[in-house]
Order: structure tokens, then C-alpha cells, then sequence
């Protein structure tokens, strides 16, 4: 799924060149209808959730190495499946070795599809 940050979007100022094109790595869906998308910035170096509405889908192919879940609590992902084991993203932000691996290794594979 790639996408282009509105030229209104406040969120995505700093965060991305103008009129990039980006992969969005994950998204989210909370039971109120909020959407995010997971992004990578390649001026921030670090991935970030965006709401959905402030891009523009300019291809909404689905990505082959999302798995889909939902929660208990009524929250939808698609993502890959690794970063959707419990506990991922917490050891991710803890600077653990083996998740940050992971991510980097999904990453890749999300940016080259």
C-alpha cells in the first residue's frame, strides 16, 4: 500500500518530503473508526502512526507479509505477523537486540515489495 502526505496534513511536516511516496508498513483500526498507518521517515529515520486521513492511497495493493488480527477489545491490524506477538512492540522501544532485528528485517521486506 503506498500513499502521499496531504499538503495539509500537520502531521506529516517534518516527517516526509513533500510529494513522497511512502509504504505504509501497518494499519490500525480502533473500534471508534479511528485508522493509523505505521510509516517510516526517511528524514526522521524511525517509524511513526499517522492518521490515515491525512494521506492520499495512491495504491492500495495489500502488502504480502501482512498477517490480520483482532483483539478482544474490537482493534483490527494488519501487519506483519511478528510485530503483532504480544509484547513486540514493548521490547521493540526498549532498544531489545532481537526485536530491533525484527523490525529491520520486516522493514526491508515492506519497502522492497
Amino acid at each position: 500500500m503506498k500513499v502521499v502526505a496531504k499538503i495539509t496534513a500537520q502531521s506529516a511536516k517534518g516527517w516526509f518530503e513533500e510529494g513522497e511516496v511512502l509504504t505504509v508498513l501497518s494499519v490500525s483500526a480502533a473500534p471508534l473508526g479511528y485508522v493509523n498507518f505505521l510509516i517510516w521517515s526517511s528524514l526522521q529515520k524511525v517509524a511513526a502512526l499517522f492518521p490515515s486521513q491525512d494521506f492520499e492511497v495512491i495504491n492500495n495493493s495489500l502488502s504480502h507479509y501482512w498477517a490480520v488480527s483482532l483483539n478482544s477489545q474490537g482493534y483490527f491490524y494488519l501487519a506483519p505477523e511478528a510485530w503483532q506477538i504480544d509484547g513486540f512492540w514493548e521490547k521493540y522501544n526498549d532498544g531489545d537486540p532481537i526485536a530491533e532485528q525484527e523490525f529491520m528485517r520486516e522493514l526491508a521486506l515492506l519497502l522492497n515489495e
